[in-house]
């Protein structure tokens, strides 16, 4: 191979690494041309930095640096100067690196000083955060390479020209660097450069604050560098990153835990992981593990002399501290060097320092921390115009701290309620349930702020409101539309049949450890896909005191809507055209009084002995307290925080002789009252018949002549979705299994499978009610602050009016008494609160009976 030949294999590498490398071992490096030589050591030095083996890969850059010397080329030298100042840059020795670019700048010119200036503005940009220098070496570059054809370099360039525009905050050109660059690199057949472009415009769609778009791009982006052989860190911690925008901060420390280990990291690699890790242990509450790894990180950028990387660190040090309890005056220290530094370096972390700062310092007793958070806050307030609306909210927060600093409850609640506007449009853009239910959490402080400021001034209506302002508020958004692509509904086909041969596997003691790994894939697969749905564009509606009242009022219905602040749970108590507010007391002695009474619950369902009205008692006391007292025998609403949705309320004494129902917010209650069947079928009965359970399909069958029965081995996936699809009622007798690991991926066992609440999701239309008989169907997953996963819970947001199911284990014979009576019920008119009336005075007199009707209980009308 001649020297052009080996010039151009340099110049493309990056194309094919692995084919570059071998070339470089068999032909370059035994040429008698220490030029030649010279380039297949540098060609293998780069790969195996890349590789993250960067010892041995100096080694070989220096060694080509030698040969070039030795070759009397000064270019050639001056190139490998190049390579080897930006390898050393990138495994963290900075100072040696940059001297060694600059002696390369001093050694070349026209098109090689051009590929100087791209390395060393990877550097100034990436490393340092030096972003103007970063873009004066990247317009000189793109000068130099202007008519040379030299389109391989051009398009790194223009690669690194975006990322620095959106550092710098100009976002429309980096859109046009961005493009420009992913049409370069398809042209020069450069598959790794392919994927950066996919990765990078992902990574644009996340700083736009477009998740859904974020998080296609990067998986496209990870299988297109998954078949070249390549874990490229920084999609790693950009896919991590977008987890934890929306709230799923389980699944971005799996990820960033995994890459640590995954392979040889370079010094700089390790050091961003470590902050990866760091940030999603720190959302997953693991003070612990996110403090060690901010501080190892931290220790690593500074060596490797990265100031605003170790800021960051720092940042992240400072939070897990403070969260774990330690004194706020050595940490206000801390922070006053952070907050320093962000704002020198204009780095996007300054509004979440400001507000850390700020914490710390409202609690240092002295004139001087009162100041700084007083002027920290001031600054935080400038972010409500950012761009995206995490940060707005942050600004928002910030503004008002500092009205409630100066006593202004007004001023605290216009800004926290502009903040949570804010945070409504983002999660509208999210098609995903577990996203939009995830992202919640952003907003948790905001909301608790304008809660606390109410119960404050007083005013229960004013409370009524921002109890419920973000409250469930992923089951209100509208979707944008119904029905799954043709690819996750083949995805979901090929997981049902996967799920089922995994049971017969199991049934026979047949090995599973395949299947298992195959179903997973298949699992991940869907849920990626369905992470990447984009949203209705339109936020759920905040709730008007006055129509909800008028409702109540012709209902002739009271609301008690629970909620909890430090630790003190409170009723509101909603009817007759008024709100009150009472004290009910611990929110502990509330979840303990719930767990009892579950327990209880089950203990009657085995016939064994169990005293359900002590569990009642208790529990209307621990949740209730005196705030029905007066009422009368009226029809009662309980909306509960997420943390006790899962109360047996028909168990109470004050509400079991009346009709009673639960919803997750008074807003769900309002859209239920108002909806409709959107089919002319009146009752669809499915039950697979499958082992024990689902009797009372043939029981209430034979009392309703007029009840469509889907059963037996017709009792199919498809079959029963096509049967619920928009049908007025819908009683499903199947076997449930709840996933706490992954709540929408739980199910009901159908004749050829499991029907997941992802298949639901893909109606068309919604059933109108849903009676859910197996054991514990109802059992749903606290998300976020105040959301809510599970199968009721995805029947709800798609617009379902009422769904019976069970809290506990029941017994199966009676189950059909309590099914028969509730059926009976319907058929004369009133919805499911007072079919489960009927049910309960028809179990009263037996424990078991009794016990299996108070373990049902309704959701919506």
């Amino acid at each position: 191979m001649d020297r052009d030949e080996a010039e151009e294999l340099l110049r493309t590498l990056f194309a094919d690494p692995g084919a570059a490398r071998a070339t470089a071992e068999a032909v370059l490096v035994t040429d008698d041309d220490p030029a030649v030589s010279s380039i297949g050591h540098q060609i293998i030095g780069i790969v195996l930095r890349d590789l993250g083996h960067a010892d041995v890969a100096l080694h070989e850059l220096r060694t080509a640096l030698r040969l070039a010397r030795r070759s009397g080329d000064t270019a050639r030298a001056g190139d490998v100067l190049a390579t080897l100042g930006a390898s050393l840059c990138l495994g963290g020795r900075t100072t040696e690196g940059l001297r060694l670019l600059g002696e390369a700048e001093a050694a070349l010119h026209g098109v090689p000083l051009g590929r100087m200036l791209v390395r060393r503005a990877l550097v100034l940009g990436h490393l340092l955060a030096r972003f103007e220098d970063s873009a004066s070496d990247l317009r000189r570059a793109r000068e130099l390479f202007a008519g040379s054809g030299d389109h391989v370099w051009e398009a790194r360039a223009l690669n690194l020209q975006g990322l620095v525009d959106v550092n710098q905050g100009d976002i429309e050109s980096a859109e046009r660097a961005f493009a420009e660059y992913g049409v370069l690199a398809a042209e020069v057949g450069d598959g790794e450069a392919v994927a950066v472009s996919v990765h990078n415009r992902g990574w644009l769609a996340f700083v736009r604050g477009d998740l859904p778009e974020a998080m296609e791009r990067f998986a496209d982006a990870a299988a297109r560098f998954e078949g070249l052989g390549v874990t490229n860190v920084d999609l790693v911690f950009d896919q991590a990153s977008a987890y934890l925008a929306g709230g799923l901060a389980e699944d971005a420390v799996a990820i960033v835990e995994a890459a640590l280990v995954a392979r040889p990291l370079q010094g700089r690699e390790r050091a961003d992981l470590l902050i990866g890790v760091a940030e999603a242990a720190l959302a997953a509450g693991d003070s612990r593990r996110a403090m060690s790894a901010a501080d190892e990180g931290a220790a690593m950028l500074r060596a490797q002399a990265r100031p605003v990387h170790r800021l960051e660190a720092e940042l992240l040090s400072i939070t897990a501290r403070d969260r774990a309890g330690q004194q706020p005056g050595p940490l206000l220290r801390r922070a006053e060097r952070v907050v320093a530094g962000l704002r020198d370096a204009r780095a996007p972390q300054l509004p979440h320092a400001l507000l850390l700062g700020a914490g710390l310092a409202s609690r240092v007793r002295s004139a001087r921390a009162a100041g700084l958070a007083s002027d920290w806050l001031a600054e935080a307030a400038s972010f409500r115009q950012a761009p995206t609306g995490a940060v707005r909210a942050l600004g928002w927060f910030a503004q008002a701290r500092a009205r409630d600093l100066l006593g202004d409850s007004g001023g605290v609640l216009r800004a926290c309620e502009l903040g949570l506007r804010a945070l409504d449009e983002h999660r509208a853009t999210l098609g995903s349930q577990e996203l939009r239910a995830g992202s919640a959490g952003h907003g948790a402080a905001l909301a608790e702020l304008g809660t606390r400021t109410a119960m404050a001034s007083g005013d229960a209506r004013q409370l009524l409101r921002w109890s419920e302002r973000w409250r469930a508020t992923a089951l209100s958004t509208p979707a944008r539309s119904a029905g799954h692509d043709e690819e996750t509904a083949a995805d979901l086909t090929a997981l049902r049949a996967q799920r089922r041969r995994l049971d017969e596997a199991r049934s026979e003691g047949a090995p599973t450890d395949a299947l298992e790994a195959r179903a997973t894939r298949l699992e991940q697969t869907v849920r990626r896909r369905l992470l990447q749905e984009r949203g209705s564009g339109e936020a759920a509606a905040t709730l008007d005191v006055e129509p909800l009242l008028a409702a109540l009022t012709e209902d002739d219905t009271v609301l008690v809507e629970l909620t909890e602040l430090d630790g003190v749970l409170h009723a509101l108590v909603a009817g007759r055209g008024r709100v009150r507010h009472r004290v009910v007391g611990d929110a502990a002695a509330a979840a303990a009084a719930v767990d009892f009474s579950l327990f209880t619950l089950r203990q009657a369902a085995r016939g064994r002995r169990a005293q359900l009205e002590v569990a009642g008692g208790r529990l209307e006391r621990a949740l209730l307290g005196a705030a029905l007292d007066g009422l009368g025998e009226q029809r009662v609403v309980v909306c509960a925080p997420a943390a006790l949705q899962g109360v047996p309320w028909g168990l109470l004494p004050s509400l079991a002789h009346g009709p009673v129902t639960g919803t997750p917010s008074a807003r769900l209650w309002l859209r239920a009252r108002t909806s409709a069947p959107a089919d002319d079928r009146r009752v669809m009965l499915v039950g697979p018949g499958l082992g024990s359970g689902g009797a009372e399909v043939p029981a209430v069958a034979a009392e309703d002549p007029r009840a469509e029965v889907l059963d037996g081995e017709a009792a199919t996936v498809s079959a029963a979705l096509a049967a619920l699809d928009g049908v007025a009622l819908a009683h499903v007798a199947a076997h449930g299994h709840f996933r706490e690991d992954s709540p929408l991926f739980s199910s009901l066992t159908l004749a050829d499978g499991p029907l997941l609440v992802h298949d639901l999701q893909g109606l068309g239309r919604p059933p109108h009610r849903v009676v859910l008989s197996a054991c514990e169907s109802g059992v749903m997953q606290p998300v976020g602050d105040q959301e809510l996963l599970g199968l009721a819970a995805a029947l709800l947001s798609m617009g379902t009016a009422g769904v019976v199911s069970s809290l506990a284990e029941v017994d199966d014979a009676a189950t059909v008494d309590v099914m028969v009576a509730l059926h009976a019920r319907l058929r004369q008119g009133g919805g499911l609160g007072d079919a489960m009336l009927a049910a309960r005075e028809a179990a009263a007199g037996d424990s078991v009976l009794a016990a299996t009707a108070a373990s049902f209980t309704v959701l919506g009308i």
